[in-house]
């Protein structure tokens, strides 16, 4: 029937502008600023102070052994909350960057002046540690360990590796290894994912057997060690990370 056939066009043609979208997504971007390696698009006018917030990124997406001054990344920034849940399934968390398909990363709601992501309800979890620039650079480094290690990045390697990581590049430095183990060993949720949303967990088995002699990102996603024996290790009174 005519009116069957009509609707299945159509469907069809919703369909290929919503994947089209997905894919490129630029046209639902209408502002936007190129500045080092960085190519920004927003739903709102972007504040000049950006630059100095993507200098920022840049220095921490340094400190990692996987960057390439070479390298593009382009940032879409979604103040609206429908465009952050279109292009990563969830408006409430601050960042995402699709590794499989277009290597884009995506942002929810910012106050680029504040150099700070604009948080559900107002409250941002280690606020200190993470202003937008640290949001930035921990995309990116998903990005990067894309670019090192192949697109099925999240399907092939463990949650903790994959985000420990990129929360150790994206903090620089920013990050007491001692206290966040004496952390661990009292329970403190904050060492929780499920419970504080925070990766210091991974973060600090990270940069645990990163400290070991000659160990690199490179050999840790090469051969990961098991997610309990690190962290036995940590909780034990003298360990550091399995040999």
């Amino acid at each position: 029937m005519k009116w069957i056939r009509r609707a299945a066009a159509a469907l069809c043609a919703m369909l290929a502008l919503a994947a089209g979208l997905l894919a490129f997504p630029d046209p639902l971007f209408s502002a936007s600023m190129s500045h080092g390696q960085f190519i920004v698009r927003s739903d709102r006018p972007i504040n000049p102070a950006m630059a100095r917030v993507l200098d920022d990124a840049a220095r921490r997406l340094r400190t990692s052994e996987l960057y390439d001054a070479r390298a593009t990344f382009r940032i879409f920034i979604c103040n609206e909350p429908w465009r952050m849940w279109l292009y990563s399934r969830n408006a409430a968390i601050g960042g995402s960057a699709d590794t499989l398909v277009t290597r884009n990363i995506y942002l929810r709601e910012v106050d680029i002046a504040a150099n700070r992501i604009v948080p559900p309800g107002g409250m941002l979890a280690d606020a200190q540690t993470r202003p937008l620039s640290y949001f930035i650079a921990h995309e990116a480094a998903h990005v990067m360990q894309a670019r090192a290690f192949g697109r099925l990045l999240k399907l092939r390697y463990p949650a903790w590796l994959v985000e420990g990581y990129a929360d150790w590049v994206a903090k620089a430095g920013d990050f007491d290894v001692a206290e966040n183990r004496r952390l661990l060993r009292r329970g403190d949720p904050r060492l929780d994912y499920g419970r504080s949303g925070l990766y210091r967990r991974y973060h600090l088995m990270v940069a645990t057997l990163l400290r070991r002699p000659g160990a690199t990102v490179r050999h840790l996603f090469a051969d990961p060690p098991d997610e309990d024996d690190v962290i036995r290790a940590l909780l034990s009174p003298e360990g550091s990370g399995p040999e």
